[in-house]
């Protein structure tokens, strides 16, 4: 995240570490942007090189370093540059824009810089439920990343839980609840152990396999409506085969560049 004296990204020195350590969760330092931990791997994130600091690091922690890499900030993220965008009657921007924005979030280095086609899809979908449907009494918001679709349902009054596996997305969603003064619950975890789905509206803009995955899990149909995405049309028969032994069913489909986000109902 972005924080005195750093006001913009420019390049991402990183550090990935096997396994990395639970200490580095709560390392701080003033060129740092972010602790990354998931899938086995712990990555640090700086606006500076830190070779000596990372030396000290690993000789502390007795990490192992499989990670060493500049990248400029408009190649991260497939290259998708956080830009201001509108969904519905919302204005949403990165918070260094200057000018009058109904959303403003910190994108940092997760998934999450608000164009990603999946995203908008969810977004759009969004939009669509509650002017549909109106606002649900609770949202859960699966991998938020960095938490616009929390936010979004936040701005629109809506009871929110948020949860991602990653604890730098949690750190950033909180960050971003904090700059639009909204409210909600955020959450670390992992979507494929967690049980406490019983709410309206499940948002889940995730990938193919984690979302098959929750397809067999009695408990994940504890909601009444859903959004999901995060597949593309070639996976969309895989997709819709698995959606035959749940009791949800097709109400809204939405595409866009490829991929796909569905509106689910629960029969």
């Amino acid at each position: 995240m972005l924080k005195p004296p750093h006001q913009k990204y420019e390049t991402l020195y990183i550090y990935g570490f096997r396994e990395g350590h639970p200490d580095l969760r709560n390392f701080d330092e003033e060129d740092l942007i972010g602790y990354w931990e998931e899938d086995g791997i712990g990555v640090l994130f700086f606006h500076k090189p830190k070779n000596e600091l990372v030396e000290e690091l690993i000789e502390k922690y007795n990490l192992i370093l499989e990670i060493k890499d500049a990248v400029p900030y408009s190649q991260w993220n497939e290259k998708r540059v956080p830009q201001p965008f509108e969904v519905g009657p919302f204005k949403i921007a990165p918070f260094w824009y200057e000018g009058n924005w109904d959303i403003i979030f910190d994108p940092s280095v997760v998934f999450g810089e608000g164009r990603h086609p999946t995203t908008l899809l969810m977004l759009l979908a969004s939009w669509d439920f509650y002017k549909e449907k109106g606002l649900p009494q609770s949202v859960l918001d699966l991998g938020c990343g960095s938490g616009i679709l929390t936010l979004f349902w936040a701005k629109l009054s809506a009871k929110v839980k948020a949860l991602d596996i990653n604890p730098l997305c949690v750190r950033v969603t909180k960050r971003n609840l904090e700059l639009n003064g909204l409210e909600g619950e955020v959450l670390e975890g992992d979507v494929r152990t967690f049980k406490d789905f019983s709410c309206e509206l499940i948002l889940a803009n995730l990938y193919k396999g984690l979302l098959l995955e929750l397809f067999q899990r009695e408990e994940f149909f504890l909601g009444k409506a859903y959004l999901v995405s995060g597949f593309t049309i070639g996976m969309e028969e895989e997709i819709k085969e698995a959606l035959k032994n749940t009791p949800l069913k097709l109400y809204k489909r939405y595409e866009r560049e490829n991929w796909v986000c569905y509106w689910l109902w629960r029969s």
